[in-house]
């Protein structure tokens, strides 16, 4: 997006669904997006005819306001545009139509032959599509591609082409202005963030829990995170990975995120001697559910998220899956449970934490039995609770837990 702009165009797509409480999606959509460009030459953001146009103080910065605004959930796409007055185009095009001439639009063609130059490269054809989010304008759509689409071919030397085109110049016609633009950043879209309430995150030293955080984060969940350490205390654990994964996410979301750092001693003193090896993954795993839901009810979160993936490790088989959580009550997000390893990945480096995810780090779930059982039974795990009282050691664990503010 190089071309420098007075305006960048946002569109939403799914917050448009919505029905009497779409002003409060919208609401929070534009105070988030005022969060993400804070400090930046940003005059005003208004909400034009199905779009919010971001008019900034600085043409040069259009680049970094659309890579902000990426990053906003609930924005489709983000446009940097040259606006035109629209008043002086249209009465211009009316005389030349009252003479008997064809419009010239000179306004338009020049933008639209300047941004055809800029963002042409290696184009071999191109198309103009025009809207008229306003239908009174004096000239339709395909006159005004025809003129525009002329003047482009002239100035570049391009053929048109309507089909697969390389080059889209775009002419919106809105109520008081024209927009021409050529570049189309397509953003995350999703629901605002924190418009779908709060949720406790299982994150791992691993690609896949950021990943499943970020994908509810996108559907406006606003993330707790909890890891559980290795050592009695956080001053002997190294969790400075677990601080780079929550410090990655924070550009995605307008506040500060909490990060809960939990003991897992209170767990191995009380299994040892009461949990077979076998079944020892599945009750860690157990316990580190209990005590997400622990902290989830005392930090108002109304659900648990983790990126487990059907299948892809013993702990997370359909039979596991089921039996490590029969009496918790909260619900269990899982994101992730559909896709394979290779997506997962794909949508680690899109969000920019792949880097950070593969990083050496010792996970508490690495070090336990080498050989877990395939098919537990939540009758099984519930008897292997009693006997070392999983309880005690999930209030034990949550009360010896330290939270975190990042970002």
């Amino acid at each position: 997006m190089s071309q420098a702009s007075p305006v960048i165009v946002a569109t939403y797509a799914e917050i448009a669904l919505k029905g009497r409480n779409r002003t409060v999606f919208m609401r929070k959509l534009i105070n988030n997006m005022r969060t993400a460009l804070k400090g930046a030459p940003v005059e005003d953001i208004r909400h034009v005819e199905s779009r919010l146009l971001i008019s900034l103080t600085d043409p040069e910065a259009a680049d970094e306001v659309a890579a902000r605004l990426k990053k906003v959930f609930g924005l489709q796409w983000i446009s940097p545009a040259v606006p035109l007055d629209r008043k002086p185009i249209e009465d211009a095009a009316a005389a030349d139509l009252a003479a008997g001439r064809e419009p010239g639009l000179e306004p338009i063609c020049l933008a639209a032959c300047a941004l055809a130059e800029t963002h042409g490269g290696r184009a071999e054809h191109f198309k103009v599509a025009t809207r008229r989010s306003d239908r009174s304008f004096t000239l339709g759509s395909p006159d005004i591609n025809r003129i525009v689409g002329r003047a482009v071919h002239l100035s570049t030397g391009l053929p048109g082409r309507m089909h697969d085109p390389d080059l889209v110049v775009n002419v919106l016609v809105l109520k008081d202005e024209v927009l021409v633009f050529c570049a189309k950043e397509k953003a995350y879209g999703g629901l605002p963030a924190g418009s779908s309430g709060r949720v406790m995150v299982l994150l791992s030293g691993g690609i896949d829990s950021p990943v499943a955080a970020w994908l509810m984060m996108r559907r406006g969940c606003r993330p707790d995170f909890v890891h559980f350490f290795s050592g009695r205390t956080v001053e002997e654990a190294d969790t400075d990975k677990i601080r780079l994964l929550t410090a990655g996410l924070t550009p995605y979301f307008p506040l500060p995120l909490r990060l809960h750092l939990v003991p897992v001693v209170p767990y191995e003193m009380r299994a040892m001697g009461a949990v077979p090896d076998s079944y020892d993954m599945v009750m860690f795993r157990r316990f580190m559910f209990k005590t997400a839901a622990r902290l989830a009810r005392a930090n108002k979160c109304r659900a648990l998220v983790s990126g487990d993936s059907l299948g892809q490790v013993a702990s997370q088989t359909i039979f596991n899956l089921g039996a490590i959580s029969p009496d918790i009550r909260l619900p269990i997000l899982r994101p992730l449970i559909g896709m394979d390893k290779q997506e997962i990945i794909a949508w680690s480096r899109e969000i920019g934490l792949f880097e950070t995810s593969i990083l050496p780090y010792r996970d508490c779930c690495s070090i336990r039995s080498p050989k877990p059982v395939l098919t537990a039974r939540p009758h099984e795990l519930l008897r292997y609770s009693r006997a070392m009282d999983l309880d005690a050691a999930v209030k034990e664990a949550a009360d010896a837990s330290s939270r975190v503010d990042i970002g």
